[in-house]
């Protein structure tokens, strides 16, 4: 399994200046064999988007690996360079592009880091004017221990924070102390810790194009619709109203309510980052996801006919009820960390409310739709099989419309 890992970056004095955030093999501790570079960059950007990058870093700064050619300015925008910063990795191909990329992320704040620098590496010297920090490997670098003095004097000449990598034990610790460094990484100093395991929360491709259309038409309603069918989107956009990213003065449970306090232009940069992000569902997870909008459709429509006032909060109930299965996470808990109305954590836990009662409903139908159990259902809800059955019907419908 993949994770996403944070390390804690040292100043001289031995405190916790930064962090840097990458992905490693949970089983080797090494990088991912055969992931793609900017998959790893999409899978940081979007732990970061969901988690909120001041809580992953502490209030520190924290770094994430950037190869050049990726270097998206929207990539950033529900990032805070208050709490982010980009290291540039991978610099083989430098264009103009990129400069305008990075000239468009210094304006909004966003600090930049060279990793692996050298000044033999005449590609890297334009984008030296631009970076505030530099990295360089104590152990693969090309210089002896006078001439990376000389190199770091230069760059402190040029008010650069250099930081060391690759600090493994306390000679070499006293090494990079003594030369000059400012900044010390490396497993002497602290393991890399568990951030989140790389299970992503996926997403229909079809839902990208549905909230760009309804942006287009500046149709909040249409927004909210497509947000809602949709567990992967609606589980981010809770996720991310309620984070530290945008202070508020009460939680938000409920999409429609998120959707007009970001407004259009954050739902646009919101659908822009899960455009880039490019972790659509796969096709094993298309049932899971129709299974999802039945029970919340189903939820929804029982709801109107046992209690009314129940339709809203019975759809989210049903929409995230399989989130065990979907992203493994205990429904109640998932509940609970995206701002869910207490009476939905509620029902998950406890089947004696009205909600919990509908979704009891919503298990039985999901397994059974015989003559038999529709009749008894029917019964209790005070509606006729037939009914029910164009209920059951309704919500299959919905799912595989949208799904499809």
């Amino acid at each position: 399994m993949n994770v996403l890992c944070k390390q804690a970056i040292y100043d001289g004095r031995g405190n916790i200046a930064f962090y840097e955030v990458f992905v490693q093999d949970k089983s080797t501790g090494a990088y991912p064999e055969g992931l793609d570079p900017l998959k790893a960059t999409t899978i940081a950007i979007d732990v970061l988007t969901e988690l909120g990058a001041q809580k992953v870093g502490n209030g520190k700064l924290v770094f994430v690996n950037v190869p050049a050619i990726f270097l998206e300015a929207s990539m950033f925008d529900l990032l805070s360079p208050q709490y982010v910063a980009v290291e540039l990795v991978e610099n083989k191909r430098l264009t103009k592009t990129l400069f305008e990329a990075i000239d468009v992320l210094v304006k909004r704040g966003f600090k930049f880091c060279i990793d692996d620098f050298g000044f033999e590496k005449i590609d890297y010297l334009p984008l030296l004017q631009k970076c505030h920090f530099v990295k360089i490997d104590l152990k693969n670098n090309p210089y002896n221990e006078e001439e990376l003095r000389e190199v770091i004097g230069v760059l402190k000449s040029l008010k650069k924070g250099i930081i060391v990598k690759n600090v493994e034990t306390k000679e070499d610790y006293d090494k990079a102390y003594h030369i000059g460094f400012e900044y010390f990484q490396g497993l002497y100093l602290s393991k890399p810790a568990i951030v989140k395991d790389t299970r992503t929360i996926s997403f229909l491709k079809s839902t990208i194009f549905r909230i760009y259309n309804a942006i287009k038409s500046k149709d909040i309603k249409g927004i909210v619709d497509v947000i809602e069918k949709d567990v992967g989107v609606a589980y981010r956009l809770l996720k991310l109203v309620n984070s530290a990213f945008f202070p508020k003065a009460r939680e938000f449970s409920k999409v429609e309510d998120a959707v007009v306090y970001l407004g259009l232009e954050n739902i646009a940069k919101f659908t822009i980052v899960l455009a880039l992000s490019d972790m659509f569902v796969e096709k094993e997870e298309i049932e899971l996801w129709k299974r999802a909008l039945f029970r919340a459709s189903l939820a929804e429509r029982i709801a109107g006919v046992y209690a009314r006032d129940y339709k809203d909060k019975a759809y989210l109930m049903g929409l995230f009820s399989l989130s065990q299965e979907i992203m493994g996470q205990n429904p109640a808990d998932l509940a609970r960390s995206i701002a869910l109305d207490h009476e939905i954590v509620e029902a998950y836990e406890n089947r004696l409310s009205p909600l919990g009662f509908i979704l009891s409903i919503i298990d039985l139908l999901e397994d059974r739709q015989d003559d038999e159990t529709v009749r008894k259902v029917a019964k209790v809800l005070e509606v006729s099989p037939d009914k029910l059955k164009a209920l059951i019907e309704e919500a299959k419908q919905e799912a595989e419309r949208f799904v499809s």
